[in-house]
């Protein structure tokens, strides 16, 4: 496959996850529509729990425990 079209899964662990919006450590996370993750307001469809916090409001890679 090319590099482009290579899609990269986890299905359990420590992972670098692609978070859109600020994050804190222990914030459980969601899947967005823009293909990265988000803090969950609601606790439904959880997929992961943040490992780090970032206070950047943009698209960032956070070390998670996917679920």
């Amino acid at each position: 496959l090319e590099d482009e079209l290579a899609v990269v899964i986890a299905l359990q662990g420590r992972v670098p996850v692609k978070v859109t919006g600020p994050v804190k450590k222990g914030d459980k996370l969601v899947a967005n529509i823009e293909g990265t993750a988000s803090v969950a307001l609601y606790p439904i469809d959880v997929f992961a729990i943040a490992l780090e916090t970032s206070t950047d409001i943009g698209i960032k890679i956070i070390e998670a425990v996917i679920l």
